[in-house]
């Protein structure tokens, strides 16, 4: 454990809780039926997290390469598929051009904005390979000045921003991807939210968790105030799972 407080998915992760990106584990069912449907075998994953994901991907005999930067996170996912994950940002992270048949990212871009990253998804993927993720963006609605602001409270409550400090849409995303010769397969609008039943769920975790961890209640406790605050106003957010092909 750091001596420093956890930031808010470091802490869900060491209390046995992931799938934290929007649309939790149906928006994850969803990519990696896609990745099937493409038979994607060699997968590079971004921002594992706790290797929820990866586990998962393993489990089904994919190859999977998982970037994972934070040291909390990295361990948990080590221990869980035993395998060792890259502590590169994707940024930094260089590999064989054209070596992957997918790239998988869920809750990862928005922090690093569509020009760089689909530009790097390119170069890494080979012809024909797929680029699978899941997303928070602003819609248009969004106010620039209110953004910052919301972007860098969250970043300062939670360890980690709500969504972009730009205001970065879906149409700018498709936009680039485009131009950078991405062609779309399949998007869909989802609820951020998890299910009923993964929400059931996710809370008898949290319960275990914290019965091995209890000098952790006061910290969840204080982070679970803060979820109830409405961060963004209505209509200024809107949450996607897209998958998009690389040309030929």
């Amino acid at each position: 454990m750091p001596s420093g407080p956890l930031a808010f998915h470091e802490l869900m992760a060491v209390l046995g809780v992931g799938d934290l990106h929007p649309g939790g584990r149906q928006a994850t069912t969803f990519l990696l039926a896609e990745l099937a449907r493409h038979g994607s075998r060699r997968v590079l994953e971004v921002g594992a997290g706790m290797g929820l994901t990866t586990e998962r991907m393993a489990r089904s005999g994919l190859d999977v390469t998982a970037i994972e930067p934070n040291p909390i996170l990295r361990r948990l996912l080590e221990e869980r598929v035993r395998v060792p994950a890259h502590a590169t940002p994707f940024e930094a992270f260089e590999d064989g051009e054209g070596r992957y048949d997918a790239v998988l990212a869920e809750g990862v871009l928005y922090k690093l904005g569509p020009e760089s990253s689909a530009a790097k998804v390119r170069r890494l993927l080979r012809p024909g390979g797929i680029l699978a993720f899941v997303d928070m963006l602003w819609t248009p609605a969004a106010k620039p000045d209110v953004v910052a602001f919301l972007h860098d409270q969250t970043r300062a409550v939670f360890g980690i921003p709500m969504a972009p400090r730009q205001v970065v849409t879906w149409e700018e995303w498709k936009t680039v991807l485009r131009r950078l010769g991405f062609s779309e397969v399949v998007t869909r609008a989802i609820d951020p939210a998890a299910s009923p039943a993964e929400r059931r769920s996710r809370r008898a975790r949290i319960a275990l968790g914290l019965i091995s961890h209890p000098e952790l209640v006061p910290l969840f406790l204080s982070y679970r105030s803060y979820r109830r605050i409405p961060w963004a106003p209505p209509g200024w957010l809107e949450s996607f799972t897209s998958v998009w092909q690389r040309s030929a």
